[in-house]
């Protein structure tokens, strides 16, 4: 059975990663199916520490869902032969219906060629048309046939075939310039994975999606625009995926994707274990920052208090040791520091990108300011953002040091500070993206394009 991914936004933050989690083992519970929670890119260090706290296995990492040949295979394992195989075992397989094209593996199911029904054909006619007009000998020539072994009459040179992870439409061109009947697919070790044929084509099947903690294309794992979505749990604006029908859409309000899930298991009637409970409440206390965000809400607390008294920890006392884990290694490059927790988006032609890293240590951050927007703006110009927003959260302080980069960073300047101190400032209240910063963005871009 194929895997349904439950996957959440790129550079991955624990309520992505604890709603994915939560999530997949909800569905696993009340539907058929293989639910694998996943993350669409690394995981950081308080994620981890979480995990590990939780003694809860990380995701499995995920980069690209685009179709690959090996999503075309059937589940059924291929019908196959060992070259010590005789031509009457193949002519049976062949005779029954069950392959038009016969793999032929070792004890490893390393494939070592191919037989198909055209070759085993043409042997008997070679051997039978040279009889003509005596047909005395047929018997005997036969039975010689029958006992011929595949090693004698596989084919092995100039096979055509796919690696799992090539893309469809590298197989597709393959196909129609060869037009063999079937292809076999192989892994990295060249093992069989099964056969495919134009026909696994029009029936292509599509990576199967559950999105968590995001609708915006800009921030799905890559590929998205292949595969097949079939739900959305998420507590952000409405982006721009499309679905080919209609499918299950929870969005709310809400200060985490967390607080939904663990709402999902009520509605459903299911409990919490201990370890879900905490993961769930890591997820809350991350987003809403120890429910200093204004994105928090009754709900949110509400959803805590009860995860809290399941998983036996102070709601207070666990965001802190959380947000401990927070501190950024000096040896971090301005790079990686700026891309953590960075999420695209699009206004008609305009690309932008704001990114967010939490700390109990601003000065930190403040020395390295110089370094910081030369990457950012380096940065702009390498993946085209017009403009680039960094907001460095102090959780105790309560506020953003914004720093802003890119031919358009004067949208910054009208959103907030006029003008930016060496191209940032400090933001006193200013605690979440989602709230604060985005939706304040996308009004100064409306009010430009009517000027």
């Amino acid at each position: 059975m194929k895997p349904i991914y439950v996957i959440g936004h790129k550079n991955p933050d624990i309520d992505a990663v604890a709603s994915a989690v939560a999530y997949a083992v909800l569905k696993s519970r009340t539907a058929s199916g293989s639910f694998v929670p996943a993350v669409a890119g690394e995981i950081n260090a308080e994620t981890r520490f979480v995990l590990d706290y939780c003694g809860i296995s990380p995701p499995v990492l995920v980069t690209d869902v685009g179709t690959k040949v090996e999503d075309l295979l059937e589940d059924e394992p291929p019908v196959v032969v060992r070259p010590d195989a005789t031509l009457m075992e193949v002519g049976n397989l062949l005779r029954l219906g069950q392959a038009k094209t016969l793999p032929v593996v070792d004890d490893n199911s390393r494939l070592l060629g191919l037989l198909t029904v055209g070759d085993v054909a043409q042997i008997y006619l070679d051997a039978l048309g040279s009889l003509h007009p005596d047909t005395s000998k047929t018997p005997e020539i036969l039975a010689g046939i029958l006992a011929r072994k595949v090693a004698g009459v596989m084919k092995t040179r100039d096979l055509v075939l796919f690696e799992r992870l090539e893309t469809v439409d590298e197989a597709k061109k393959q196909m129609l310039m060869t037009r063999f009947r079937n292809y076999p697919v192989v892994d990295e070790e060249n093992r069989l994975l099964g056969m495919i044929s134009r026909y696994h084509l029009l029936q292509m099947k599509r990576k199967k999606l559950i999105l968590v903690d995001h609708n915006e294309k800009k921030q799905a794992v890559d590929g998205v625009e292949e595969a097949e979505i079939l739900e959305i749990v998420d507590h952000h604006r409405v982006g721009d995926l499309q679905t080919v029908s209609p499918i299950f859409f929870r969005n709310e309000p809400v200060g985490a994707t967390s607080t939904l899930v663990a709402g999902l298991y009520g509605e459903h009637g299911l409990d919490l274990d201990q370890s879900l409970a905490a993961l769930l409440l890591a997820g809350i206390l991350s987003d809403t920052m120890i429910f200093k965000s204004p994105t928090t809400t009754a709900k949110d607390r509400r959803t805590a208090a009860h995860l809290a008294q399941i998983a036996g920890l102070n709601p207070e006392e666990w965001g802190r040791e959380i947000f401990r884990r927070t501190t950024h290694d000096e040896n971090q490059s301005p790079v990686e520091l700026i891309t953590e927790d960075l999420k695209e988006y699009q206004y008609g032609d305009i690309s932008f990108a704001i990114a967010q890293v939490e700390t109990i240590d601003l000065r930190a951050f403040q020395a390295r300011r110089n370094s910081i927007v030369e990457a950012m703006e380096e940065m702009c110009t390498r993946r085209g953002y017009q403009l680039m927003l960094l907001m460095v959260t102090d959780i105790f302080k309560e506020g953003t040091e914004l720093l802003a980069a890119g031919a358009k960073k004067d949208v910054a300047e009208r959103a907030f500070v006029d003008p930016l101190q060496g191209g940032s400032a400090f933001l006193k209240g200013v605690m979440s993206r989602k709230k604060q910063v985005v939706p304040v963005i996308y009004k100064i871009l409306a009010e430009q394009q009517l000027v």
